[in-house]
């Protein structure tokens, strides 16, 4: 047999054994995603960190005056931190970094305004730094009711008012990328009776702590909801 020949002759089994192989490789479900592209995704996840946020004067200080051993201001960023982290979506420095470098840095929560802000989040190396305010953060309780022949009976009605606003700045660039409000209520409706003078029914002032959590909590949920709109 010739050379000729014999490269005729191995031809088709060389394209045999290329289909057979072809055929036999394990193939991957289609859309299935690779651990590299899961990788690249997570790696693509913005980091952030929660600045404290500022508490205006429209607000009542005499409301929910204690949050883990802070105000209001620093509720809502606690909660902020704990909807993202449960999100998800960005990966959220922790608090106590944020406390550590402020502690060594000494910069006090009052102090710190956007620039400050900004240096804070480039020491701490996360893309964006998230400040804002408590603009709203009310409780109030309407009563209606009357009495005839010392016979008397009334409702009231209970209603928590949270609103925030929160600014989303790069760190890189320094801009304000979004702005974003979020506007939480809460409402707890009760009775009273009266027979001359002796009252009994319910009341909704003890439910005043649980109105106000709600009510932050949903303002809470609607500017997570938009920051992941927003970055």
């Amino acid at each position: 047999m010739n050379l000729k020949s014999f490269g005729s002759s191995i031809a088709p089994s060389s394209l045999s054994l290329l289909l057979l192989l072809g055929i036999t490789a394990p193939l991957l479900p289609i859309g299935m995603p690779t651990e590299s592209a899961i990788a690249q995704t997570r790696t693509q996840r913005k980091k952030v960190a929660i600045v404290d946020f500022d508490f205006a004067n429209t607000s009542d200080p005499s409301y929910w005056y204690a949050y883990r051993g802070g105000g209001a201001a620093r509720g809502m960023s606690e909660l902020l931190i704990n909807k993202l982290v449960n999100d998800g979506t960005f990966i959220v420095t922790s608090r106590s970094a944020l406390e550590n470098y402020l502690r060594d840095k000494r910069i006090t929560h009052a102090t710190i305004d956007e620039a400050t802000a900004v240096k804070i989040g480039q020491a701490l190396g996360v893309d964006v730094v998230i400040v804002g305010t408590v603009t709203r953060f009310n409780v109030e309780t309407r009563r209606a009711g009357g009495s005839f022949m010392g016979f008397g009976g009334g409702s009231e009605k209970t209603k928590a008012v949270v609103q925030l606003t929160a600014r989303m700045i790069d760190t890189k660039s320094q801009n304000i990328i979004a702005a974003m409000d979020g506007l939480g209520e809460a409402e707890r409706s009760g009775g009273h009776g009266a027979i001359a003078g002796y009252g009994s029914g319910s009341s909704s002032g003890s439910g005043t702590d649980e109105i106000l959590s709600q009510a932050a909590d949903n303002a809470v949920i609607k500017l997570v909801s938009q920051m992941k709109t927003r970055l």
